[in-house]
């Protein structure tokens, strides 16, 4: 899970993102105060910095000075001001990237998810549940559930496959291989082991008697 350390004194635009982004899998740190906002930089490490310019105590620009001249870490500023000179300030401090207010969340978003390289076909997350199939991560409701290969491997083929019907046969051809010699059964050990992991979202597994299973992510 990505962490994401917001700068931003206006409270209700920070929690607004922070809702957001919670429900789309990543951590949020959130600071009202400029000065305050570098021992939580260093404390928290996150992945990603929100910055905005106009803060109480320290603004943004010498904020992102001190970011940039201690780490690498991505920066997209954050402003109510509409210049080319902000903007061109911004990226001179070595800012990533430069949003202005009022905020499109979707969009942030998007440029998010370009500047930390997640992408949407790797990064899972619904109504609670989410899996990041590069770290083999799962997590329900922000709780990290440590998984299996195998029941790594088979929660992703279902995730790309939701709402489709998966006989045992294809299962095992997908996840052990064409000349796996092995029960057949194998497959709904695994499914049984992941499905306790899954805890409340155990019943998006559905099992389909004498054909296979399928994922029905709007269970639970």
């Amino acid at each position: 899970m990505k962490k994401i350390l917001i700068i931003e004194d206006e409270i209700n635009l920070a929690n607004s993102i922070e809702l957001f982004f919670k429900n789309e899998n990543f951590q949020l740190i959130v600071v009202h105060d400029g000065k305050k906002s570098i021992d939580k930089f260093y404390n928290e490490k996150p992945d990603l910095v929100l910055l905005d310019i106009n803060l109480p105590n320290m603004n943004g620009w010498e904020i992102c000075n001190e970011i940039r001249s201690n780490s690498d870490t991505p920066v997209i500023m954050m402003t109510a001001r509409d210049s080319e000179y902000d903007e061109l300030r911004g990226l001179e401090l070595g800012a990533d990237d430069y949003i202005t207010k009022p905020i499109n969340l979707k969009i942030l978003l998007a440029r998010v998810k370009r500047i930390l390289k997640i992408d949407d076909k790797s990064s899972y997350y619904y109504n609670g549940l989410g899996f990041d199939s590069r770290t083999l991560e799962l997590t329900i409701n922000n709780e990290k559930i440590e998984l299996s290969p195998k029941e790594s491997q088979i929660l992703e083929y279902f995730i790309r496959n939701k709402g489709l019907v998966l006989s045992r046969e294809k299962l095992i051809n997908k996840i052990w291989g064409f000349d796996y010699e092995g029960e057949d059964r194998a497959v709904d050990t695994i499914i049984k082991r992941l499905r306790k992991k899954m805890g409340i979202f155990s019943e998006r597994i559905k099992t389909l008697r004498g054909i296979g299973y399928s994922y029905d992510e709007d269970k639970a």
